[in-house]
């Protein structure tokens, strides 16, 4: 395949995209307080104004036990959620269509990683009811990538 080729729109039953161009998640820190805000907002934009047709975010973090890294973005919480909502604006105005990489930890997270230093991991046998939580959150992502 070409580069042309690749910058030619792509269906695939409701999804269009203006390019097959995808961009798979890297992780990147860069959430200060694991808040989203304005730098990752333009980081994504950016991607998305040079040809980028789907994003498929670093890892969002959803839950607070969930954490092994810090700065990495939370998908749960008001400030979070609308960080994340500038975000999908950002990216959709620029032509482009993103989806979010849900990420836990699990096993991996110590019990004095930051930026809850002190959570129990017995937390974790709550996950499946704050699971349900971020699908709803989830699914409102997806209506907002199939009505860009």
């Amino acid at each position: 395949m070409n580069a042309d080729e690749l910058l030619k729109p792509f269906t695939l039953k409701t999804l269009q995209l203006k390019s097959r161009v995808v961009m798979a998640p890297m992780t990147r820190n860069r959430s200060p307080k694991n808040i989203p805000g304005a730098e990752v907002a333009n980081y994504y934009k950016r991607r998305a104004e040079n040809h980028v047709a789907l994003i498929i975010t670093e890892g969002a973090v959803v839950d607070a036990a969930g954490h092994a890294y810090p700065d990495a973005p939370n998908f749960f919480g008001e400030k979070a959620l609308k960080g994340w909502e500038r975000i999908v604006e950002a990216v959709h105005g620029a032509g482009g269509k993103i989806f979010p990489q849900l990420w836990h930890a699990g096993s991996t997270r110590q019990r004095s990683t930051a930026p809850f230093r002190n959570l129990r991991l017995t937390v974790l046998r709550q996950l499946p009811i704050r699971l349900l939580k971020t699908v709803k959150i989830l699914s409102k992502c997806l209506w907002m990538i199939s009505t860009a």
